[in-house]
C-alpha cells in the first residue's frame, strides 16, 4: 500500500494509471498473492483505486488528496476562535499547558483497554433509549444522592458528554435576543453555543471561590437574564471551587431573581462529594446539573448526563429525540461495566493522586517563575495565572506557539474587552521545563 501510495505522490502514478497485476506486484514484493489482494482492496476502500473486473486495478480518477496539506498555524492565528479547539484536537505544538485535556496516556490504563474488549458490552442490535442505558442511569441516581442530590432514573437523560448537555439546554431554553449571564473568566465552547444561539451573552465575574456576588445580582437585575451558566468546582479556566456561603448566596440571588441555573460539574468523580453544589442546595428545583465522565476516561467514549426536574428533563429529552435520536447503547454499556466491575474506583484512585502530584510540580514550577497561584487548589486540571505588566498587551499566544508552546489567548476566555489578561494551565503538562522557562522571560 505504501509502495502505491508513494508512487501516486511523487507523480510516477497518475490518476486512471493501471497498477501493476497482481502477479506482478507479488513478484515484485516478494509476498503472496492474497497479500496483494488485500492491500488493492484496502486501497479500492479509500478510494485511492478503483477495481474493474477483468482488466485490473487502477488510480482512481478523483482520487483523495494525499499530499500533506499545511494546516492554518497558530502561530499566525491565535486570536482565531475556533483554532482554539482545532489545536486541541490536532495537536500541531508539541509543548501543551494550554490544554483543555489530560495526555492520552493518563486516560488509557491497561484495565480500560481489556474492558472494552467484554463480551457483554457489545454492541447492541437496536437503538437506545432516549433517555440512555437504564442501569447507568440507575446508578447515576445512588452517585448523586452521594452528593446530596436527590433524584429518580426519570430525571437523568444520558448525553454525548457535558457539552452536548449544554448544548440541549441552550437549544430548549435559549432565543435570539435573550440575555444569558456566564462566568467571566468562563468556558469558551459555552460562549461559542450561545452566540449561535443568538443569545446577548452578559459576563459575571468569577473570582476564585466562586462567582461575585454582587456583580451577579447586578447582573441580574440590570440585563433581565433569566438563566446563569456555572461551573462551581474545579472552574475550567480559574481552577477555584465554590465556598459554601457563596454556593448559598447563588442561591438566594437566583431565588430573588427567578433564574435557572445550569450547574456543570465535569470532573465531579475526582473531587470530594461533600463540595458544594447548587444542586443539593436546590434538590433540582432551578438548577439542572450537568455531569460527564468525558474528562475523567477518553474523550471517544462521550458519555454525559443531564439530571433536572422532570419536567425539564422530558423536555430535554424531546430536544435529544428530535436532534440526535437517542445515545450510544455501546458506550454506556462499557462505562456501566466499568463501573461495576470496580475498575473505574481503582483507575479513579490513581488519577487523583496523579492529578494532585503535578498540580503541586506545576504550582512550584510556575511560582519560581515569577507567577502566583491563588489557593486552595480546586481539585481539577486547571490554574490560572494573571499575565505581568510586560506580557499585556502582547500576542502571547502566537510567540508561544513559535516556540512549539501551546496556551490559548486570554481574550477567548471573556466575552468583555475589559478584563484583566491571564491564561489557564492544565497542570499535566504546566512542569515542563521549556515552557516555564520561556514563562519566565516574559516577566
Amino acid at each position: 500500500m505504501e509502495d502505491v501510495l508513494a508512487r501516486l505522490r511523487s507523480g510516477a502514478l497518475q490518476a486512471g494509471d493501471r497498477l501493476r497485476s497482481v502477479r506482478e506486484e507479488s513478484e515484485l514484493q516478494g509476498v503472496a498473492k492474497n497479500t496483494v489482494v488485500e492491500a488493492y482492496l484496502r486501497l479500492v476502500a479509500q478510494g485511492v483505486v478503483n477495481s474493474k473486473p477483468g482488466a485490473g486495478y487502477f488510480i482512481a480518477r478523483n482520487t483523495p488528496q494525499l499530499k500533506a496539506q499545511a494546516m492554518p498555524s497558530f502561530a499566525d492565528g491565535a486570536r482565531r476562535a475556533k483554532m482554539i479547539l482545532t489545536e486541541q484536537l490536532e495537536q500541531s505544538l508539541p509543548i501543551r499547558p494550554g490544554d483543555g485535556r489530560l495526555p492520552p496516556d493518563w486516560l488509557d490504563p491497561a484495565e480500560l483497554r481489556r474492558a472494552i474488549a467484554l463480551p457483554r458490552v457489545a454492541a447492541s442490535d437496536s437503538y437506545n433509549s432516549s433517555w440512555g442505558f437504564l442501569p447507568l442511569r440507575e446508578h447515576l441516581c445512588g452517585v448523586l444522592a452521594e452528593r446530596d442530590i436527590q433524584c429518580h432514573p426519570g430525571q437523568v437523560l444520558m448525553t454525548y458528554g457535558g457539552n452536548h448537555g449544554t448544548d440541549l439546554v441552550i437549544r430548549c431554553y435559549v432565543r435570539p435576543g435573550d440575555a444569558v449571564l456566564v462566568e467571566e473568566p468562563g468556558y469558551y465552547p459555552l460562549f461559542w453555543k450561545l452566540a449561535a444561539a443568538g443569545a446577548r451573552i452578559v459576563g459575571v465575574r468569577r473570582l476564585h471561590d466562586g462567582p461575585d456576588l454582587a456583580d451577579l445580582d447586578e447582573k441580574a437585575r440590570s440585563s433581565g437574564a433569566r438563566m446563569f451558566f456555572t461551573q462551581p468546582l474545579a472552574h475550567n479556566p480559574v481552577g477555584g471551587s465554590i465556598t459554601s456561603g457563596n454556593a448559598y448566596g447563588v442561591m438566594k440571588i437566583a431565588e430573588a431573581r427567578n433564574l435557572l441555573l445550569v450547574e456543570s460539574d465535569p470532573f465531579a468523580d475526582i473531587l470530594p462529594v461533600t463540595a458544594p453544589r447548587l444542586a443539593a442546595l436546590d434538590q433540582l428545583q432551578r438548577v439542572i446539573y450537568v455531569g460527564s465522565f468525558s474528562k475523567t476516561l477518553p474523550g471517544s467514549f462521550r458519555v454525559g448526563y443531564v439530571a433536572a426536574s422532570p419536567d425539564i428533563a422530558a423536555e430535554l429529552n424531546e430536544m435529544k429525540v428530535i436532534t440526535i435520536i437517542s445515545t450510544s447503547a455501546q458506550n454506556e454499556r462499557l462505562v456501566y461495566s466499568l463501573i461495576q466491575d470496580a475498575r473505574y474506583l481503582k483507575y479513579l484512585r490513581r488519577l487523583r493522586e496523579r492529578i494532585a502530584d503535578a498540580a503541586a510540580q506545576t504550582v512550584a514550577g510556575l511560582e519560581q517563575a515569577g507567577f502566583s497561584v491563588p489557593r486552595p487548589l480546586g481539585g481539577g486540571f486547571y490554574v490560572w495565572i494573571r499575565f505581568s505588566d510586560a506580557m499585556r498587551g502582547q500576542d502571547i499566544s502566537a510567540q508561544a506557539a513559535r516556540q512549539g508552546i501551546f496556551i490559548a489567548p486570554p481574550e477567548a476566555f471573556t466575552v468583555s474587552p475589559d478584563q484583566e489578561p491571564g491564561t489557564r494551565i492544565n497542570v499535566a503538562y504546566g512542569s515542563h521545563p521549556e515552557f516555564l522557562a520561556w514563562l519566565a522571560k516574559q516577566r
